[in-house]
């Protein structure tokens, strides 16, 4: 096999200069491929850092490493728009100081924030349900999450491809995507966008609820985006690993990856998202009428296991789920409440679909009803069987129904396989490490 070889830094990092890399053509190749189907191939292409200059490929392993190659400054990162093929190799914590040391909450904590006193203050059974905290420890809580947030929260500029190698992950943080344009993000393993700040609130349904801050990807007014083999999860810190806090669970995840105000043009294909609660959100609020003729996302060939919610939930969007697995679970800590919730003015189309469902699971939950007053699903398959998922909701929710008939059409071209044959070739295709030569 023929070998190139880039100099993967050429900048100053932790006091040394950081090791040059060998990326091989195949890789490189591979890193210069960008998706062959969905909503990220209209309107122009979604090429990444295809174009990069050879000075542009780099190979990092620290979160330094990956400030440093997306352009220098992480709070000024987004407006780079050089174009650049970043490889990861090995495990980047996003928590970790420019030595590489992982970091806790202390290192983020505001000097007046104190969790057993913030408790304590908020407790609804003195504070009530009816406002959400306020006051000096709120503030305090609040401060504390805006450092970590300038810290673990990655800004990604324009033009770039971020890859990982064989068993690549970026744990404990967040890569944004606001802003920017024409970003590819594949083979990477995500795991624990731990917000160590979650903040309480009594106003949140009729018991309160506790409230994180971070997604694993958090996409916003950016368009042309791919995110291909790829895994997603809560890992080592799962929702239950702490008791509940005022008998509610006390959050400290929020999505995998979210799609919010005037984000357009992305592809979501060959992921697999697992043990987790709020998995997308596309559009983060009914009142972001601006959302109309945005949010058009396409969703395939991703795997889908035991997540509780949210795959995807949409306001306003046009979004096309087509050829996923779903293996939800009926009891634990992600048990299933509902796949497609259909938001206000959102337009889910759904096809092809394959569910793997236990007696525990009715099949009129797969549709949620969230203001939303039109979806559309024809041929998926529920453990082998084809079902009208939304006839099934409908004779469930009466009093709610969705009609069963979207006004647009996908305008790309796309091929539905068997749903009641594809759930082999998913499990063994979505997520990272699918991906040959890298």
């Amino acid at each position: 096999m023929k070998t190139m070889k880039y100099l993967a830094a050429a900048y100053l990092l932790a006091g040394s200069v950081a090791q040059a890399q060998t990326v091989t053509a195949d890789q490189l190749a591979i890193a210069q491929q960008g998706p062959a189907l969905g909503w990220a191939t209209v309107e122009g292409e979604t090429t990444g850092g295809a174009n990069a200059a050879p000075e542009q490929v780099f190979v990092v392993s620290t979160r330094a490493e990956l400030v440093a190659a997306l352009g220098g400054d992480n709070a000024s990162n987004a407006s780079n728009d050089t174009p650049a093929i970043i490889f990861v190799a090995g495990t980047i914590d996003l928590t970790a100081d420019d030595a590489g040391n992982p970091q806790d909450a202390s290192a983020f904590a505001d000097p007046d924030y104190d969790l057993d006193a913030y408790i304590a203050a908020y407790d609804p059974q003195t504070y009530g349900f009816e406002a959400e905290p306020e006051g000096p420890l709120e503030d305090a809580r609040e401060r504390s999450e805006q450092n970590q947030k300038a810290h673990t929260m990655i800004r990604v500029g324009s033009n770039k491809t971020i890859i990982g190698m064989d068993g690549a992950r970026i744990i404990n943080g967040t890569l944004l995507v606001k802003r920017v344009e024409n970003v590819i993000i594949r083979n990477i393993i995500f795991e624990d966008s731990y917000d160590f700040f979650p903040q309480w609130d009594g106003t949140d349904g009729s018991q309160g609820n506790w409230n994180a801050e971070y997604d694993l990807i958090s996409i916003e007014e950016a368009t042309h985006i791919w995110i291909d083999n790829c895994s997603f999860s809560d890992g080592a810190r799962p929702d239950d690993h702490l008791p509940p806090v005022f008998g509610r669970v006390k959050q400290h995840h929020d999505g995998l990856i979210d799609i919010k105000k005037l984000a357009n043009y992305i592809t979501v294909t060959d992921n697999r998202f697992f043990d987790h609660d709020k998995v997308h959100v596309i559009g983060s609020s009914d009142s972001r009428t601006e959302n109309i003729g945005h949010l058009r996302v396409t969703f395939a060939g991703n795997w889908y296991d035991n997540v509780r919610q949210r795959t995807p939930r949409v306001r306003f969007g046009e979004v096309h789920v087509f050829n996923n697995l779903f293996t939800p679970r009926a009891d634990g800590p992600y048990s299933f409440s509902y796949a497609f919730g259909a938001g206000k003015e959102s337009r889910i189309l759904s096809e092809a679909n394959a569910f793997e469902i236990s007696a525990d699971i009715d099949a009129g939950r797969i549709f949620r009803h969230y203001k939303g007053e039109i979806a559309q699903d024809s041929g998926s398959v529920v453990n082998g069987e084809a079902l009208d998922l939304l006839a099934l909701y409908n004779a469930a929710n009466p009093e709610k129904p969705l009609a069963d008939q979207v006004d647009w059409t996908p305008p790309y071209s796309y091929e539905l396989a068997d749903p009641a044959t594809i759930a082999d070739g998913i499990r063994a295709r979505a997520g990272a490490g699918a991906l040959s030569e890298l």
